[in-house]
């Protein structure tokens, strides 16, 4: 790619150091339970209540979402995780017995997946969920990791033929026809419009039914939303593809361009409104003694959303799969 902004990751990684700090603070803070991240990161600084809310929501609607995929499929299901960071999830998913998943992979660039993998490695707790010690690994991956149930795969998501190059490594235990939940959070933005079309057009073509749901940012053209982009900009955060980030429309028209039978949203705002009862929100705001102002919360809830997606050509009942 000739564009030197996109091509450089520098900014988008720290992102991610960023996100795993956020959470290991409210984690620490009781906001939800998480026994795993501690064992990827050790910086959590002190962060605000609105913060430590919209992290909450992020996480407990996200294993919503997975959960109700997985036993709307009735348990025969992959994830794959875009993007992934040092996200958890597959780990907490293990200690649900309930919800078994057939494989599970991680994808992001190859200095995230090379530490992420090491840090599994040498930790027993990680490891032992893995059976990495009795399962010898089939394949090796430069910079990630494969199991029978787990994999690390160290891709740029922008190259689509190194994608499909390493998904085709571990062929033998992915099945495209298998119903696929892919899970992206704050990634496409990062991409260009292009870039981000042909990486939906290809997982529309490759798996025959899928999921995605994408956790990101809207409304970015008011002036809250200008705010946002300035400040990320100032740390060579460059939203690429913002045009998508601009509507409801616009995040849901781009899933139904690149063939997904059909797509919904809702903000945080209106997730935290609708799905986090009473009694919910008085716990959480106990925690951090309450919020100093509720109106920035709203303000910046109105800015981020879930919007999913899916193909669903034998019925299986995808449509079910919401908020």
């Amino acid at each position: 790619m000739a564009n030197t902004v996109e091509n450089d990751n520098t900014a988008i990684i720290e992102t991610n150091t960023d996100s795993s700090s956020c959470k290991l603070y409210a984690i620490s803070r009781d906001y939800w339970s998480d026994p795993y991240m501690k064992f990827f990161t050790t910086k959590h600084e002190r962060k605000t209540p609105e913060i430590n809310i919209g992290y909450y929501i992020r996480v407990t609607a996200i294993r919503k979402f997975l959960k109700k995929f997985i036993q709307q499929t009735n348990q025969q299901c992959q994830i794959i995780n875009l993007g992934c960071g040092y996200d958890t999830t597959y780990f907490n998913l293990q200690d649900d017995p309930s919800l078994n998943v057939k494989h599970f992979i991680d994808i992001d660039f190859y200095q995230i997946t090379e530490i992420k993998t090491r840090l599994i490695r040498r930790t027993p707790q990680l490891a032992e969920k893995l059976n990495i010690n009795e399962e010898e690994e089939s394949i090796s991956i430069p910079g990630g990791l494969h199991t029978s149930t787990y994999t690390i795969l160290p891709v740029d998501l922008r190259e689509i033929s190194s994608l499909d190059k390493q998904l085709q490594l571990i062929e033998k235990n992915l099945d495209y026809n298998l119903p696929t939940f892919f899970l992206s959070e704050c990634v496409l933005i990062y991409m260009s419009l292009e870039n981000s079309t042909n990486l939906l057009s290809y997982i529309t073509q490759k798996f025959s039914t899928c999921f995605f749901l994408n956790f990101e940012q809207i409304n970015m053209f008011d002036r809250f939303g200008q705010i946002m982009y300035d400040n990320l900009k100032q740390r060579c955060c460059h939203l690429l593809g913002i045009q998508a980030c601009k509507s409801k429309q616009t995040q849901c028209q781009r899933f139904i361009d690149t063939n997904f039978q059909q797509a919904q949203l809702i903000s945080l705002n209106d997730y935290y409104k609708q799905y986090v009862d009473i009694r919910e929100k008085q716990r959480l705001d106990k925690i951090d003694g309450g919020l100093d102002e509720k109106e920035l919360l709203e303000q910046l809830f109105d800015h981020y959303c879930f919007c999913w997606a899916y193909k669903d050509p034998l019925n299986i009942g995808l449509d079910k799969v919401t908020s």
